[in-house]
């Protein structure tokens, strides 16, 4: 299914070059007469311009002050931009003059307000204006609102989010999909040059839910096995087609929030406004980027990476031993522990791996539809040559007849400088459909499918103990149906949205191991297995905003979610989850506005997989129960006295409220305290038997309960040095923490089972998990130059459990065997840019700095970590410098160069 691949070979001349091409076939005498759908609500006209200005691309200049205190009562279904623009005004006494191009300038009436000329009498010019006959102009001082600048949503909001626009998705591509993550604060992404999936952690939290990506509407999550280190949790998505991304952190109060307690990220696809200019009705956009510093196919089977010393331990023959046998057994010292196979880095400018995707919509009188196809195919990458390196350290100890050398590896990774990385190799293709209906004025239905392949490599934290070598790669096959439903009458009282979506995932895990020699040699026997899953989830979510305007304005929202979970293969289990949020927005002074909230959650899960036990007095915990009972309510005999087979099963419920204040004296500057809690269910992966853990009859596992607290200022305005400036900045402190984590701990004193799969680990809430910091976020834009600045500071992290061999109940740095020891972030991070644009904004040039502190390092001594599975990895501090480039020499193509980390 390559055959994007000859055509961007022939359409890349440069690295990471990314082409738009937007055909017209039907030009429009003004961008205002292009017929677009319209959802707009009944809110404050400042806020209303700005959603206009979001969905047309329009730039609307105003005096300062112009709209403040006025209102609009909105607009909703299809119309022309110029008609919906009219009915946003309505009543407002403003009128709107267009000054050719996509800007538009609002001016006040000098009279009372007369009826408008008919939109198809209005002539098409330069200056064109609508308003009073006899109107005198005069000079202003223009504010201007811009919607192409999704990111201002970040310092409207009273609490912590970030938003990741179309833009910053092209400027930012890099060769992973969660190279779009770097630079936000508090994010992070685990694996990131491991299979291509995408693994959220925000501010510590992590994995089974916690951090759920929301791809047009529909949730898709699936748990990988990861060996004894444990498992990741993956989402799949190609950036060539994301038209955006909002990240939301800590518990929300939507319909789609429930169950999360470290946050939320919410992606759109890419859609009929993001291809078609304003003014065409059809369009396509071509997009082929070329990667060095790569491979550009997987090295072939068996290729080494890495330093490897097998047991480390070698016997030499000392000369004084006289006869043949009397060292007994030796193994000679090897000369090299690395092998030069995989130390072919080639040049800069050798681009040998590729991406691409075509897209095409075009819109009708009934809506629009949207078909796009992208294609990534990378090689294994290679190590930078700067920074730490590993090296091969021997010590010897002289016996009489022999001497014992040993051989270790020190550093934080065991691949060498600019050394192929084997298994970091992908290959996927994604395809993409969607159709807008609109049923009437009011009335929208948006219905979509993607379909994700990829094939790529899986490098196993337990393979870094062991040999490293090329091996087949992995499979994951997702197919993701949604159906979007949208009601905004002209009533105060509904505002109604209903998503239906379905997530599908087949995925195929190869695992390998290979063998060493007798004489601790690189060995050659490969031990292969594979695990197949099937997993499917279904959702469903509805949500209804009623206004209430008055002396006090007054929102209600409120709303329910479904959603149920069936795994098969290895796993084999059934999981459903129902919650249902009201919610209301209460300005109850001019500078003060109160959000509350609660929601209520509950969940039950049924393992299918059968369990053979001992009956024993046949009393078991609640969560678990036999499969068929006796008239006493005790275990019935399967296969002898002394065996019953039983399933897993567990069942909570639970209630979590928000409630927040915001108080702005002067428009522009929000000071804000938020007070949330979540309710975390257990995942299907926590409430079934198979790979790595699994819940042990005598431990229920119950929800997490997470509690956060924030106080944060935001502060946006324009105008601030000089008129055409924009100073953005967000700062805010929280606290979170999660009682009853769910994570896997050593197993404690008196605990047994010999059914259990293993008796090293167990399945279990410990007391809390805590992380505590704050944020920052800053931008300064003077259109020809622009700088940003962000940064996340953690004050405490704290992991607290009581078990059998711990010497402190809480450490800073993780726990036996626990998941969450690599899911702890550093303790530190931040990120810089700076930039410049010309040649009329068309030529934008500019570098950024990612600097990251290190990881809480474990004691050497008198801890629990040490010597046992997933200890936690080392983190040492680093910064890494990027520079990008973009020119846009006229409206169809666009030129993107970029360094990576």
């Amino acid at each position: 299914m390559h055959f994007l691949q000859p055509v961007i070979r022939r359409m890349c001349v440069i690295a990471l070059i990314g082409i738009t091409l937007n055909t017209v076939v039907w030009s429009q005498d003004s961008p205002l007469d292009s017929f677009l759908h319209f959802s707009i609500a009944a809110q404050p006209l400042g806020s209303a311009l700005l959603q206009y200005s979001l969905a047309t691309g329009m730039d609307i200049f105003m005096e300062d002050g112009m709209v403040e205190g006025l209102r609009s009562p909105g607009v909703s279904g299809l119309h022309t931009a110029g008609e919906a623009l009219e009915q946003l005004l309505d009543g407002t006494g403003l009128y709107w003059r267009l000054n050719g191009g996509n800007v538009v300038t609002l001016e006040f009436a000098a009279e009372p307000v007369v009826p408008a000329v008919p939109f198809d009498e209005v002539l098409s010019t330069p200056d064109m204006l609508q308003s009073p006959p006899n109107r005198e102009s005069f000079a202003l001082e223009p504010v201007h609102v811009r919607g192409t600048r999704e990111e201002d949503a970040v310092y409207l909001t009273p609490a912590s989010v970030s938003v990741i626009t179309r833009r910053d998705i092209e400027r930012f591509r890099g060769t992973s999909v969660g190279d779009i993550f770097q630079g936000e604060t508090g994010v992070l992404i685990g694996e990131n040059r491991n299979s291509g999936g995408l693994d959220v952690n925000i501010r510590g939290m992590q994995g089974q839910g916690r951090v759920p990506v929301i791809v047009d509407g529909a949730r898709q999550e699936t748990t990988v096995y990861r060996g004894y280190a444990g498992v990741s949790s993956r989402s799949y998505v190609d950036p060539d087609l994301i038209g955006g991304i909002r990240i939301d952190k800590g518990p929300t109060m939507d319909a789609q929030g429930a169950g999360t307690t470290g946050g939320m990220v919410t992606m759109r696809t890419i859609d009929a406004t993001d291809i078609i200019k304003p003014g065409n009705v059809w369009g396509i956009r071509l997009r082929g980027s070329l990667l060095g510093n790569n491979s550009g196919s997987p090295a072939k089977l068996g290729t080494p990476s890495g330093y490897f010393v097998g047991s480390g331990e070698f016997t030499l023959k000392n000369n004084e031993c006289d006869t043949s046998d009397c060292a007994g057994s030796i193994q000679e010292l090897r000369d090299s522990f690395a092998s030069d196979e995989s130390m072919n880095r080639p040049d800069l400018l050798d681009l040998r791996s590729l991406a691409g995707s075509v897209a095409l919509a075009r819109r009708f009188d009934w809506g629009s539809l949207v078909a796009a196809y992208a294609e990534r195919s990378q090689g294994n990458y290679y190590a930078g040559k700067h920074g730490p390196v590993p090296w091969v350290e021997t010590s010897s100890v002289r016996y009489p007849f022999e001497t014992e050398v040993k051989a270790e590896v020190h550093g934080l990774t065991r691949f060498r400088g600019e050394e192929l990385i084997v298994n970091s190799n992908f290959e996927n293709q994604t395809w993409l459909f969607k159709a807008l209906f609109h049923i009437d004025e009011t009335q929208s239905w948006e219905l979509g499918y993607m379909r994700y392949e990829s094939a790529h490599g899986e490098i196993m934290p337990s393979q870094l103990l062991g040999t490293v070598r090329q091996t087949v790669g992995s499979v994951v096959t997702t197919d993701t149906y949604s159906s979007r439903y949208h009601w905004d009458p002209d009533h105060d009282w509904l505002n109604m949205k209903l998503n239906i979506w379905l997530t599908r995932s087949e995925t195929l895990n190869r695992l390998y191991q290979f063998e060493d020699d007798e004489m601790g040699s690189i060995g050659e026997t490969l031990t292969s297995w594979a695990i197949p899953e099937e997993y499917q989830r279904w959702g469903a979510d509805i949500t209804n905003t009623m206004d209430f305007y008055g002396a006090n304005d007054l929102q209600l929202r409120y709303g329910g979610a479904w959603q149920s979970e069936d795994v098969r293969y290895g796993r084999d289990a059934r999981r459903e989850e129902y919650s249902a949020f009201v919610a209301t927005k209460w300005q109850f002074a001019p500078t003060l506005t109160l959000d509350a909230g609660i929601r209520s959650i509950a969940f039950t899960s049924k393992d299918r997989n059968l369990l053979a036990t001992h009956v024993g007095d046949g009393h078991y915990r609640d969560n678990v129960t036999c499969l068929e009972f006796d008239e006493d309510g005790v275990c019935l005999e399967r296969s002898n006295p002394e065996t019953t087979y039983i399933q897993f099963e567990n069942s909570h419920h639970g209630t979590a409220p928000l409630t927040s204040l915001t108080w702005e004296p002067v428009t522009g500057l929000q000071l804000y305290g938020r007070y949330a809690r979540g309710v975390r269910m257990p995942s299907l992966f926590e409430s079934s038997l198979g790979f790595s853990v699994q819940p042990a009859m005598d431990i229920p596992i119950k929800p997490e309960r997470t509690e956060s607290r924030e106080l944060g200022v935001n502060l946006l305005r324009d105008g601030v040095f000089v008129g055409s400036d924009r100073v953005r900045l967000k700062f805010a402190a929280f606290q979170n923490t999660t009682k009853d984590y769910i994570t896997r701990t050593m197993i404690n004193a008196g605990e047994g089972n010999p059914y259990a799969l293993s008796e090293e680990f167990r399945l279990r809430n410990i007391e809390s998990a805590s992380f505590h910091g704050f944020e920052v976020s800053a931008k300064y834009d003077l259109r020809w130059l622009f700088a940003g600045v962000s940064a996340t500071r953690y004050t405490e992290i704290e992991l607290c459990h009581e078990g059998t061999g711990r010497r402190e109940k809480c450490t800073d740095y993780g726990l036996g065997a626990s998941y969450v020891n690599n899911m702890i972030p550093p303790n530190h991070n931040a990120s810089a840019e700076l930039g410049v644009r010309l040649f009329a904004e068309k030529l934008e040039l500019g570098a950024r700095g990612t600097f990251m502190g290190k990881r809480n390092q474990e004691p050497l001594y008198n801890n629990d970590t040490r010597g046992v599975f997933a200890p936690p990895v080392q983190w040492h501090s680093y910064q890494v410098y990027d520079l990008f480039a973009s020119y846009q020499p006229n409206e169809w193509v666009t030129l993107d160069f970029r360094t990576y980390p």
